[in-house]
Parts: structure tokens; sequence; C-alpha cells
């Protein structure tokens, strides 16, 4: 059974609209789309890939593509096949482009297609390329104030509650310890969090809140890491997450920043809509003045 784990939930802030994508009873339940990036990453990940020597403490989520081919199911069983396609040299780092595709086992029908990106720090400079004919492209962020602006309150806890509930158990989520390792403060929240409450605001203010309607997705990760694209600066648990959007046809173009540090943490992303309205519905609870 399908639930969303990048909701702050209980809230009076929601409406029912949203009891949909938390309750498993509800009428009209329904995942979000970016529910299928956790099986996407079991199979995409490279801690027990053969001929591969990774350390959590030098991995990071640096770039994510999802593409569906039909609205996720409420609940079956799902069989991933990862391959990967490229590695490219970045320099800093090496980045590990995989693709997985995602089917319902029991019908073997085509759900899902996601490119993710992993990148291992200290791992470049190994005379390979550093762009690839594989790689989804990001979109150029316009020139222009945007059109909706969506703001959201991540909780303290969390980091420690998608940890559990998406199967990324990397302790840079959740041990201060090992954060400090890996050259931060304190435990950061996973760039796929961040991601995912993009999602919701994109899918709230320009699709009516209906996930059915999602197609596609280009999410990138930080010009710290590497300076083609695209999860910025990390996100720290109870900070306000402000994604600002632009409509380009059946695209929505965005980028999300820490309110409280002004600093982008996903950029140049854009997501396909089916249907996409023509100007945005924002909820009271996502208002924010541009």
């Amino acid at each position: 059974m399908f639930l969303s784990i990048d909701y702050n939930w209980p809230s009076p802030d929601y409406t029912l609209t949203d009891l949909r994508y938390v309750y498993e009873m509800a009428e009209d339940f329904l995942p979000l789309p970016t529910f299928i990036v956790s099986p996407g990453l079991r199979a995409a990940s490279i801690m027990d890939w053969p001929g591969i020597e990774a350390d959590l403490a030098r991995i990071l989520h640096g770039e994510q593509y999802i593409e569906l081919y039909e609205p996720l199911p409420t609940e079956a069983k799902l069989r991933s096949e990862a391959r990967v396609v490229d590695v490219l040299d970045k320099g800093s780092g090496a980045l590990i482009l995989t693709e997985v595709t995602t089917y319902d086992d029991a019908t073997d029908r085509k759900l899902a297609m996601q490119q993710v990106g992993i990148f291992q720090v200290g791992s470049g400079n190994f005379g390979g390329s550093r762009n690839s004919p594989h790689e989804k492209k990001a979109a150029d962020v316009p020139q222009r104030p945007p059109d909706a602006v969506f703001e959201e309150v991540t909780s303290p806890d969390q980091a420690t509650l998608y940890r559990m509930g998406s199967g990324d158990l990397n302790p840079l989520h959740v041990d201060p310890n090992f954060a400090k390792m890996s050259g931060f403060k304190e435990p950061i929240l996973h760039g796929l969090c961040s991601m995912g409450f993009a999602v919701r605001h994109v899918i709230s203010g320009w699709a009516e809140n209906d996930a059915s309607r999602f197609e596609a997705l280009k999410a990138g990760s930080s010009p710290y890491l590497f300076p083609f694209v695209r999860f910025s600066s990390p996100v720290i648990p109870g900070q306000t997450l402000r994604t600002e959007t632009w409509k380009d046809g059946s695209r929505i173009v965005f980028q999300t920043k820490v309110k409280e540090t002004g600093k982008v943490v996903i950029s140049n992303a854009w997501i396909k809509l089916k249907g996409a309205t023509s100007t945005p519905t924002i909820a009271d609870r996502l208002r924010a003045k541009i």
C-alpha cells in the first residue's frame, strides 16, 4: 500500500483534498508520483554493486528524473530493473547515472522509468567525459519573476520520519557525528524529501491537487557539487522551503530555496503535467508573497 511520506500531517492547515495522499481508506486514495523513487532507489543502490567501493560519507544523491507511463496503483507488487548507463567525471567526484524501470510484477505492465544520478565525492579526475547523451536535460530558470510561489515549513523530525518511511537509511540524516564526518554541522534533510515537498507544491498549485496529471520530472543537484546542474545546498529539518514556479507550456519550471537563508536547494527543475491550469491555485497554507 502506497502512502506519501513527505507530508506534515495531521495539521489544521491541510484540507480534505490532501487526505487522499496519506489515508489508505480515503475514497480517492492516490499515491504521489514521487513514491516510485523508493523502489527505484533500492534498485539503483551502488552499495552492493561488484567493483564499486562505496563510502556512505562520500555519497550524495545528485540528480533525479522520473517518468510515469500511467498513474501508480494503490497496491501492487513492483519489480524494478536497473542498469548503469554512464559514469561521468565531474572533477571533484564521479556521477554514476543509472536507469531504473519499474513494472507491475503481476501484469508485467511498465509503470515508470527513472534516471538516478549518484555523486561520489573524491572519485573524479579519472579522465572520463563530463557530459552524457543519456542524461535527461534540466531546465533554464526564466529571467522573470515567478508566476507563483509556495512556502511550507518542514518539521524538526522530518528527516527521521522520511528516513524510516523511504528506506534511505544513510546515517547522514540522523547521526550528528556521522554528519560532521561528512562535512555538515548537523544531520541534513534528504534531497528527495525536499523534492517531494516541491512536487506537492506544483501539483497543488498547477494541477488542482490531482497527482494523476503528473507525467515527468527532472530535478538535480548542487552548484557546489558540480556546476552544470542543479539539488543545491543542504536543508536543515525545521527550515522553510520556498518553491518558485514558472509556467512553460505543459511544463512547470521550478526552483526551491530555504527561506531562512535564501540558498537554492533544488534548481533548474521541471515537471510535465497533463492539463496544467492556466493560472495557479494556491492554498492558504502554501501562500507566499512574491
